[in-house]
């Protein structure tokens, strides 16, 4: 080691040359060359003022003593106003060595409301204002993990962002009690685990998913407006985790951002033993294969699933392009043929026994995806419509069962 430090000329140089000679790296090199020398544990930190462009992404993860003289200040308003960042992540790192004391992240007024930046996380921080939030209508997503606030702060964190469309709220009230409120009508996509609440109210017309993590609280302490998510009970009483999500794709070319940010993260959201509430238009194909994508995706083993069949509103003929299309699609894809999790309780809720249904639910029986039991609540209960039922779950119970002890009954 010694006769490779008396050969190490570059560290030797002054530190302008250094960060000269580190600036023609990325980013990522730049930063690994600090365990090189002690010489360059520090210099690698003037790269990110050195580096030339713009900065599409970047995330910091450090050690509060590390920065006690104001750096990650600094670089948090080096990266959003001269390099434009889009996606920043600051994340207070917990020292195992050290004490780890509670870091006030305390920025000026309007310090997120840089145009490009789009997108931002923070991690393990005490919050007692909510200056750096205001006018922030460029951020489309914000996660707040570990965050510690009064609840009044929150509420005006949440609506100085008004163009959220993906929210993780995962917070501690420290400062008193009270009612957090999420008002948003752009909302897609949102978590929410909290302590130290007394109430919840969000109103959200358009989220399409709720993933509720630590959240329990009486029945009446939690109030969801959000209209196309539709709950089987309070989700938010029970002690496990739950998603409930309303599938929909108007454009049929791309998915919503709610999903792709389900399924880049979906490690973090969808949780074993937990349970699930879908509801889906078996005549989509889209919404089907993102139905295909979500099971896909889930641990081996959850609680409950419980699927809601939409109903289309336009006519439907054998005839047509589409229906020929449809019935292509469930033929030869075979959707849910491989999936790999199993649910103790399936309900499926608006049963009408139409192809598609039988078809998937058919699968979910044979492919051992129901564990115990199938509860099936017709679409209406006519008296033909209930003889249909009635017949469809007998057909049901004729399949091939994946678990012998199934019980498929009519609710």
């Amino acid at each position: 080691v010694d006769a490779i430090n008396t050969d190490d000329r570059i560290s030797k140089l002054q530190n302008d040359l250094l960060v000269k000679i580190l600036s023609r790296l990325s980013l990522k090199e730049a930063m690994r060359t600090r365990v090189l020398s002690n010489r360059r544990v520090h210099v690698w930190k003037d790269v990110i003022n050195d580096h030339h462009g713009h900065l599409e992404k970047c995330t910091i993860i450090y050690y509060p003593y590390q920065c006690e003289d104001g750096m990650v200040e600094a670089w948090i308003r080096s990266l959003i106003h001269v390099k434009h960042i889009k996606h920043l992540t600051l994340k207070n790192f917990i020292c195992p060595f050290r004490p780890n004391p509670t870091i006030t992240l305390d920025l000026p007024p309007e310090s997120f409301s840089h145009p490009p930046l789009d997108s931002l996380t923070l991690s393990r921080y005490n919050i007692e204002t909510s200056h750096a939030f205001d006018n922030c209508w460029n951020i489309k997503k914000l996660e707040l993990t570990g965050i510690s606030a009064g609840v009044g702060v929150f509420n005006v964190v949440l609506m100085s962002c008004p163009s959220l469309e993906v929210l993780v709220v995962d917070i501690n009230c420290h400062k008193g009690r009270g009612l957090l409120k999420i008002e948003n009508p752009n909302l897609k996509f949102l978590y929410l685990s909290c302590y130290s609440i007394d109430a919840i109210e969000v109103s959200s017309p358009n989220l399409d998913i709720l993933t509720i993590g630590n959240l329990l609280y009486e029945k009446e302490k939690v109030v969801i407006a959000s209209p196309r998510l539709q709950f089987y009970r309070n989700y938010w009483t029970t002690l496990y985790a739950h998603i409930s999500y309303s599938i929909s794709c108007p454009d049929q070319e791309k998915k919503s951002i709610g999903h792709e940010f389900l399924m880049r993260r979906s490690r973090d959201f969808l949780s074993e033993f937990a349970s699930m509430s879908v509801s889906v238009d078996l005549a989509n194909t889209k919404e089907v294969e993102m139905l295909h994508e979500i099971l896909a995706a889930c641990p081996r083993e959850m609680e409950e699933l419980e699927i809601l069949f939409k109903k289309s509103n336009s006519p439907r003929k054998v005839e047509t392009s589409i229906a020929r299309t449809q019935k292509q699609f469930w033929e030869e894809t075979k959707p849910f043929s491989h999936a790999n999790f199993s649910a103790y309780t399936v309900r499926l809720s608006n049963f009408s026994d139409s192809k598609e249904e039988f078809t998937l639910v058919s699968r979910l029986i044979t492919q051992g995806m129901v564990g115990k039991t199938m509860l099936i609540k017709p679409s209406s209960f006519s008296p033909s419509n209930k003889l249909e039922i009635e017949g469809a779950v007998a057909n049901l119970n004729e399949l091939p069962k994946g678990h012998r002890e199934l019980d498929i009954v009519m609710v």
